[in-house]
Formats: structure tokens, sequence, C-alpha cells
């Protein structure tokens, strides 16, 4: 989505990427609010390593991390799976 949003082009991503996206996320974010069955999501979480060089990076790395937490927001059950290993971050660890 990020490609077709030219978020890649700083003046392209001014002008409407962002708005673009944000739509597209806000989009995403009301399908998961109002799907009737379990909704399973897997991100990656890219906010807890090393800040990336490059604007494009820093750009994927914060538009992610937005996107999680807004999923996240509307999820019954958060966890971070850390080398296989579950961390509950809300709810419990579903059976």
């Amino acid at each position: 989505v990020m490609d077709e949003v030219g978020a890649w082009d700083d003046g392209v991503w001014r002008e409407r990427g962002a708005r673009v996206l944000g739509e597209r996320v806000d989009e995403l974010v009301g399908a998961v609010r109002g799907a009737s069955r379990t909704v399973v999501t897997v991100s990656n979480e890219v906010g807890s390593g090393v800040v990336p060089t490059s604007a494009a990076g820093r750009r994927f790395r914060d538009e992610l991390g937005r996107l999680n937490a807004a999923i996240a927001t509307e999820s019954e059950h958060v966890l971070l799976l850390t080398a296989g290993l579950p961390t509950v971050l809300r709810g419990a660890v579903p059976e």
C-alpha cells in the first residue's frame, strides 16, 4: 500500500500519500472493528531496533507502528512474540 500511495517520494507523500495511506489504514481498522468472526493479524515489530538511516525506512517503521497500534486498540488479545515466547500485552493467551 505504501508503494501504491507514493510513500517513497517525499513530494507525493506530503501532497497526498500520507492522507491516502491514513484512509486505507482507517478502512482496515474499521473492517477489523466490524468483523463478526475471529480475526487474527500477524505483523512485524519494527520499532524496537536500530533507527533506519533512510527517510523511507523511518517512514515505513513509523507507519507500521501506527497501524499495529490501531489494530491493537481494536483487539481483545494482543501478544508480542519474542524468540517464540509470548508476552501478553492485552487480554489472556487465547486457548
